[in-house]
């Protein structure tokens, strides 16, 4: 099956050189410990009766863990589709992707899922660093509880993907832009510090970005919240899947199109 061929494919390329592994593991855990460190900074210490009125979790290195773990694997969607696809251009290998009987679209959603369970790969071994090093309490039962949603939200963030492999057909070269709407969803998600700190307007915005909901749920059932207390979350999510793969489909399909007019061409 050319879908599961490509996930092999992208595996065997990434693991096959180790360092590149232990590098992404590394920086995983410099950008967590200082974002934590930092925060606690500012609050004067991990736990902060604030965070816990406004997110149900007040203790600060659980809340921007959980966040960032779910933060950098929402991204790997993003991430494969504007370097997969420029990667395919520098290679000039996209239009013979494109006639092959797998179809473009196809492709795009395979390495999109590739660099996901990746990268949810390395931030499992970051996950459980920030838990030993921190000291979070964290029961296997929450985890297990929580593993639905995250399937939710991967759904969700894996829609989002489309829409950044048609713009690089396009426009070829768009990695500045995408690298700015991925801290922009850092900023507006609630990785860091709860969106109550944010202009209501603002926070409004936020709630479109799935990746805020996917961390409000995750956060509460992983301190032993029910499923009851993420009732909200979930349902945004379940709206929000749905109209992100529409919108990602219709935007691709106009991208495939205009491409197939003015042609892939070269990077």
């Amino acid at each position: 099956m050319a879908f599961l061929a490509v996930i092999e494919k992208e595996f065997r390329m990434f693991f096959r050189y180790p360092l590149r592994v232990l590098s992404s593991i590394l920086v995983g855990i410099v950008f967590l410990v200082q974002f934590v460190y930092f925060g606690e900074a500012i609050l004067g210490g991990r736990y902060s009766s604030l965070l816990q009125a406004s997110t149900g979790v007040g203790d600060y290195p659980t809340y921007a863990l959980i966040g960032y773990v779910l933060w950098w694997v929402s991204s790997s969607p993003l991430e494969a589709s504007v370097w997969g696809i420029r990667r395919e251009l520098q290679r000039g290998t996209l239009e013979s992707n494109v006639a092959s009987p797998m179809g473009l679209q196809e492709m795009v959603v395979s390495l999109a899922v590739s660099w996901m369970l990746m990268d949810s790969v390395v931030m499992a071994v970051v996950f459980l660093a920030g838990v030993v090093t921190f000291g979070v309490n964290l029961s296997w039962t929450a985890l297990l509880k929580a593993l639905p949603v995250i399937g939710l939200a991967f759904l969700a963030f894996l829609g989002s993907g489309l829409i950044f492999a048609g713009l690089v057909m396009v426009l070829k070269n768009i990695g500045p832009f995408a690298q700015i709407f991925e801290f922009l969803v850092l900023f507006l998600s609630g990785v860091f510090f709860p969106l109550s700190t944010l202009p209501g307007w603002v926070a409004s915005v936020s709630k479109l970005i799935p990746l805020t909901h996917a961390a409000s749920a995750v956060r509460k059932l992983l301190v032993g919240m029910s499923y009851s207390a993420v009732t909200g979350e979930v349902l945004w999510l379940a709206a929000l899947t749905p109209l992100y793969w529409l919108v990602s489909y219709a935007v691709f399909r106009w991208a495939e199109k205009t491409a197939r007019v003015m042609g892939y061409g070269g990077y």
